[in-house]
Parts: C-alpha cells; structure tokens; sequence
C-alpha cells in the first residue's frame, strides 16, 4: 500500500511538473506569435500601395529624359542627380521583393508557432526536445525581425529618395520635352 501511495505521489508530481513545463513553454510561443504581430503590424504601410503607380510614374519621366536630351556635354550636378533617380527608380523592384519575403516569411512562421503550439499543448511529438524547437523558431523569429528592419530602412530611403527626386526630374523632363516641340 505505501508503494501505491509513493508511486501515486510521484506520478501526480511529475505531471504536475509536465503541465507547469507545458505552460511555460506555451507562454515563450505565445511571446513569438506576439512579437510576429508586432512585426506585421509594422509592415503594414498604405504608401506601399501606391508602388506600382510610382514606379509606372518614375520609369515614364526617365523615358521622357531619355527621349528628349540631347546634350554634347551635361553638367556634373545634373547627370548626379540623373543617376541618383535612376537609382531610386531601380530600387523599386529590390524593395517590394524585400516587402513580400518578410510578409511571406511571417505567414510561414505563424503557421509553425500555431503547430507547435497545437503539439505542447496535446503532448505530440518528441516532448524532450519542445525547448530545442522553441529555441529554433525563436532564432527564425529573430531573422524575421532583422530582415523586418532593414525593410523598413530601404523602404523609409527610398520615400525619402522620392520625394526628393521626382518632383524637379520630372519638371526637367517636361521643359525637355517643350524644347523638342518648339524646335
């Protein structure tokens, strides 16, 4: 009778412990999942929406440019700034492929934390290694967020780059264009 008791005892400790591991182990996941949402919530910009119409906009100026300088000799600080938009033009492409790896980066992430979630929570798997998959996903949360800041670094440099570039590129176009017309 005292080893049914002792083993009974032991029995209750121990998954008394499993539960308070399980606990912690969903508290370090939901942390994840949080953090995942703060990152989504950072991405979300409604600037971005208007991409595809600056990028039609910037490459139809360039064209216009293209199409209607005809210098034997070009001042310095013009041709600059002519390279330094056509830069900012060429970082359009590289900037939204950024946006949509950390977007799709995200979903993915979200979808393994709710499965993991789901398997602490009913004790599939290999339980012994939970921590070493926590600590797995918490490294690829953390690239998340690296990937997330630099994103949002190029993204801020090239509003920047914009609405500095676009406005006196895209007059100069213009008085090419009327020059063309008036000869």
């Amino acid at each position: 009778m005292k080893k049914f008791i002792l083993l009974s005892f032991v029995g209750v400790f121990t998954f008394a412990c499993v539960d308070f591991n399980r606990d912690h182990l969903l508290q370090k996941v939901a942390k994840m999942d949080q953090h995942l949402l703060d990152l989504e919530r950072k991405l979300k910009d409604e600037r971005m929406n208007d991409v595809s119409a600056i990028k039609l906009k910037t490459m139809q100026t360039e064209l216009r440019i293209k199409q209607n300088l005809y210098l034997d000799t070009i001042d310095m600080a013009l041709a600059k700034k002519l390279d330094a938009y056509k830069v900012m033009r060429r970082s359009i492409k590289p900037m939204l492929q950024q946006y949509l790896k950390v977007r799709e980066g995200i979903k993915e992430e979200k979808r393994v934390l709710k499965q993991l979630r789901k398997d602490i929570k009913e004790g599939r798997g290999e339980r012994n290694r939970y921590a070493e998959y926590i600590r797995f996903e918490r490294q690829k949360v953390q690239q998340l967020s690296t990937l997330t800041t630099e994103y949002l670094r190029t993204k801020e440099q090239f509003f920047e780059d914009y609405a500095s570039m676009y406005s006196p590129i895209e007059a100069f176009s213009y008085t090419l264009l009327q020059k063309k017309q008036n000869r």
